[in-house]
């Protein structure tokens, strides 16, 4: 074999891989945005996830083409879902960030800062509802009818508060990694 056909072998090679990384991170985006995040946020991390060294944030921007401001956000999304890291070391004054590529871990972070959001929302709102419930449905003044509608609304909440208790256990065994100690290689 001439050293022209492996450079053309090595090329095509190359060539293949790169077309797998490209649909692996296009599948990325699609899931990002399933879950929430925008399809941007979902191929920066994709191309961060291939990268085997932390970037800068012109990096991203040249990479991805972006905006500064719409790939600030992207980062900060990322960052605040523990899917991307800013480390401690600069590069030429500039950030730098890596992506976590342990997608057990990943999944692990996005979820239960999603989840914990939830959790946080709803129970305060039900614990804030619950005892104004209680106090309308004691009223003297109300009407059966209304009565009647109050109690089906508090039992509602009640129940919904169950789920959210039951889902903030969830949550903390998400975070400690009860799921993935078998699973994880």
């Amino acid at each position: 074999m001439g050293s022209e056909q492996a450079v053309s072998q090595s090329e095509e090679s190359a060539e293949r891989r790169l077309h797998i990384r490209n649909n692996i991170i296009e599948a990325m985006a699609e899931t990002m945005d399933l879950y929430g995040g925008t399809h941007s946020s979902g191929q920066l991390y994709g191309i961060m996830f291939f990268e085997n060294r932390p970037m800068t944030l012109d990096e991203m921007k040249t990479q991805m083409n972006m905006s500064k401001s719409n790939m600030s956000y992207a980062v900060r999304a990322l960052v605040e879902s523990q899917m991307v890291s800013k480390l401690n070391e600069k590069q030429d004054r500039k950030e730098l960030y890596v992506a976590e590529t342990d997608f057990f871990r990943a999944f692990q972070h996005f979820f239960s800062h999603k989840l914990q959001r939830e959790v946080d929302v709803m129970t305060d709102v039900i614990d804030q509802a619950l005892p104004e419930l209680t106090e309308l449905i004691l009223e003297e003044h109300i009407t059966d009818e209304e009565r009647k509608l109050a109690l089906q609304d508090l039992h509602k909440l009640r129940h919904a508060k169950k789920y959210y208790e039951w889902l903030q256990q969830f949550v903390d065994a998400l975070r400690q990694g009860d799921f993935f100690k078998n699973d994880r290689a």
